[in-house]
């Protein structure tokens, strides 16, 4: 068997892995790389369509034999994002859940990521195996700060791989990690883990942040601002159980409301599982009249959804007289809104709970600084998305791999400090090994 990385061998981010076994080949991920600062302006630089598209015999309606598949692990565009600037071959089929296409399809109609998935979509599940090709894949569910994100037992040739995807052991879903530790998968000949954080042996853990999150609420009045990502779900569930335990409300768009009930509808039709999430039957529950709730009420494919949000419909006038009991979800742009309708900032504190090095970007920046002149201070609470490099030698020691190749992470050399140069086998974006 052949493991060739395309993307994702030097870099956090950008994941494309492709396995061959004879004449079958498929695609781990084809991820879209992260933009990168520029450090003369400290403005981020997008990749262009050209440096997202890879060159990949049969990716394509090239004239070569299509891939037998690509498989995504979730949807985060550095794993998802290669779909996007160019439709890859018809023929070749795209897995990820029904819920990973949903939300995929959600974020791509906004009015700052409008952007159409265009391939052909089948679906896996959770614990369910299928088979791509050659390969026999089982999906475990793993804890990250996408809504589903899975790691993959992968058989062929006698031989089983672990492909991680992106995982942690310290947020809301940690119980799935601890499972996949407790899974009874064989003898493990290789395993292709993320190393993002593996020069970070340990870490806050998500009810950390939560706790450092209520104690700014505790016994005080004035609004709650926390910058994050609209599918953070671990973050926006734990405002939510803030807002109930406090007496407060929780002020988020339209989008982040449907990302809520698409998710929570999708895994309570395919499983049968009610998530613990907020949703619209929840009556702390509040929808501001910002641009993105303004896009979901013109998408007719969401009119349902619209309309069981109605009730939570919330005006400015009601914003404003009930400010100093809210807790609000903001991400980069906000401040566009916020200057033309909020009166007030008086008493009102911002968190954000994302990853430090953002401040450097120039968006996330921008919104930062308008938050300063209004002068609110700011409280950088923040679990990381990705495994502390205590969780990653927790999860090989676990699964005893005979080979190991680190993959989303600039510092491969911790992988072979940790676990020896005959087992840790670092490549160059292009570069293989044979199993």
């Amino acid at each position: 068997m052949k493991i060739t990385v395309h993307r994702g061998a030097e870099e956090v981010g950008g994941n494309t892995i492709e396995l061959q076994s004879g004449e079958s080949r498929i695609l781990l991920d084809y991820g879209a790389p992260l933009p990168k600062i520029d450090p003369a302006t400290n403005k981020s630089v997008y990749p262009t369509p050209a440096e997202i598209i890879l060159n990949i015999p049969g990716l394509y309606a090239d004239g070569t034999k299509p891939l037998d598949g690509i498989v995504i692990s979730h949807n985060h565009g550095d794993h998802y994002g290669g779909l996007i600037p160019k439709p890859v071959n018809p023929a070749v089929p795209v897995w990820m859940t029904a819920a990973m296409e949903e939300l995929i399809r959600i974020s791509g109609k906004m009015p700052r990521d409008a952007t159409e998935l265009r391939a052909t979509i089948k679906h896996y599940r959770k614990g369910m195996a299928f088979t791509v090709g050659a390969f026999r894949l089982t999906p475990y569910l793993m804890d990250h700060s996408a809504p589903e994100a899975f790691a993959f037992l992968i058989e062929a040739e006698g031989k089983r791989l672990i492909y991680t995807g992106d995982y942690r052991k310290h947020g809301n879903k940690r119980a799935a990690f601890q499972q996949f530790l407790e899974a009874d998968l064989g003898p493990i000949d290789l395993m292709l883990t993320e190393g993002t954080q593996s020069t970070v042996l340990s870490g806050p853990t998500q009810h950390q942040v939560l706790q450092d999150m209520e104690s700014l609420v505790n016994g005080r009045e004035g609004a709650l601002y926390v910058m994050c990502s609209g599918q953070d779900l671990d973050v926006i569930t734990s405002l939510s159980e803030i807002a109930q335990a406090h007496g407060r409300y929780l002020a988020i768009d339209g989008y982040i409301a449907l990302v809520l009930e698409t998710l929570k509808a999708r895994v309570k039709r395919d499983s049968g599982v009610e998530l613990q999430i907020p949703g619209l039957g929840d009556e702390h529950l509040k929808i501001i009249d910002a641009p993105a709730t303004a896009k979901i009420a013109r998408l007719p494919e969401y009119a349902a959804v619209y309309a069981r949000m109605k009730p939570h419909l919330v005006d400015w006038k009601w914003v404003n007289a009930n400010h100093k009991r809210l807790i609000v979800a903001v991400r980069t742009y906000s401040q566009y809104w916020l200057e033309k309708y909020v009166r007030d900032f008086t008493d009102a504190v911002l968190v954000y709970s994302m990853w430090n090095g953002y401040k450097i970007e120039e968006s996330f920046h921008d919104t930062l600084e308008y938050f300063k002149t209004k002068g609110l201070p700011e409280f950088p609470v923040h679990a990381s998305g990705h495994a502390y490099f205590s969780a990653v030698r927790e999860l090989i020691d676990n699964k005893k791999p005979r080979h190991i190749i680190p993959i989303h992470t600039e510092h491969p050399e911790n992988f072979t400090w940790a676990f020896g140069k005959d087992r840790v086998h670092v490549l160059k974006n292009g570069g293989s090994f044979e199993l």
